[in-house]
């Protein structure tokens, strides 16, 4: 059953039973969490409690190189190492500047497709776009390299088919950028000056230097295939529906864009066709908007799944062992109370 078919049922189940439901669901027990201050204790109160995963079916076994992403490894010295090669050498704030010169060619592209489109006469399929632009980008952060067309649109097949061939258009991509590392190892103090200049850090390179720490090894290019889908896969829908759904209420509601738009003229400089990046901090109206539009539509309903390794009690609700827990995160952000 889909999660838009469940959240009804769950929605009557917790205005009848309280805030914590509990259902069998094939062989376990998951419980749904509706409610933000349970939430808050389990996930940052408690956050070693919770902060285990269940088991992986067979199929997500595959795909997860047996559990070795951030999203679906256990708890422990792995996760621990992975999350935080993500979060330090990727989307720490002085390494998401260095993507400045990435994320404006994206822009340049998503300006390219809409204005064609609009000179074609057809209506403009923002979602589309935005996908493709922001798969753009994560592409050139995983893998370092600006790839042309036809190879986004491959790497783009294959992440829809998931398992169908997807070792073989990835694990390519991965050799390339090891064989480029070792060559800027290698080159001279004069050369390597330069070469460093227009080198760009990516995701595949701070996977190669990885060595985890519970098997004392590095990475096989089969996990390091996982991890780079994960980075590909949480990052492009995601991203592309939020900005649709912020849209569309901008022309739902033409005053809020109208009072965007004032914000808008107000920053940019003379001459000037775009906002430079270091001037969206002087805009707190458009940060509110997106802001509101995560709280409204949020990408995703629920939180990834959690569970725990021993019986807990979480507020006065008794969760058991090897439950899986699911926190309704979209619920909770519609709460008319807060």
């Amino acid at each position: 059953m889909s999660a838009f078919k469940v959240e009804p049922i769950l929605r009557s189940l917790h205005a009848k039973f309280g805030p914590m439901v509990t259902l069998r669901m094939g062989t376990r027990t998951a419980i749904f969490v509706a409610d933000r201050t349970l939430a808050h204790e389990a996930l940052i109160q408690s956050s070693a409690v919770y902060a285990d995963r269940p088991p992986a079916a067979a199929t997500r076994k595959i795909i997860s190189s047996n559990q070795h992403v951030i999203g679906y490894c256990s708890y422990g010295p792995t996760w621990r190492l992975l999350r935080r090669n993500l979060t330090a050498e990727i989307l720490h704030p002085s390494r998401v500047k260095s993507y400045t010169h990435a994320r404006n060619w994206v822009l340049q592209i998503l300006q390219n497709r809409f204005e064609s489109q609009a000179k074609a006469g057809r209506p403009i399929c923002s979602m589309e776009h935005f996908q493709h632009a922001m798969f753009c980008l994560l592409v050139l952060m995983c893998f370092g390299d600006k790839l042309d067309e036809d190879q986004i649109k491959r790497i783009k097949e294959v992440q829809r088919q998931m398992i169908v061939n997807f070792h073989d258009v990835l694990i390519p991509l991965i050799r390339a950028r090891k064989k480029a590392k070792e060559e800027r190892v290698n080159k001279s103090k004069e050369d390597k000056k330069d070469y460093e200049d227009e080198y760009v850090l990516s995701y595949v390179d701070t996977l190669l230097a990885l060595e985890l720490p519970e098997e004392k090894r590095k990475l096989t290019e089969e996990e390091m295939v996982s991890l780079c889908s994960e980075f590909l896969d949480a990052g492009t829908d995601t991203t592309s529906t939020a900005l649709q759904w912020i849209m569309a209420n901008l022309v739902k509601y033409p005053q809020i864009q109208e009072k965007l738009f004032v914000e808008i003229k107000g920053v940019v400089q003379d001459g000037e066709e775009r906002i430079k990046e270091e001037e969206l901090q002087k805009m707190p109206y458009l940060k509110a908007i997106i802001l509101e539009g995560l709280r409204r539509h949020p990408p995703a309903h629920f939180v990834l799944p959690h569970a725990v390794t021993e019986d807990v009690i979480l507020g006065k609700y008794a969760v058991p062992k090897d439950a899986t827990i699911n926190f309704m995160v979209a619920e909770m952000g519609w709460d008319p109370k807060v």
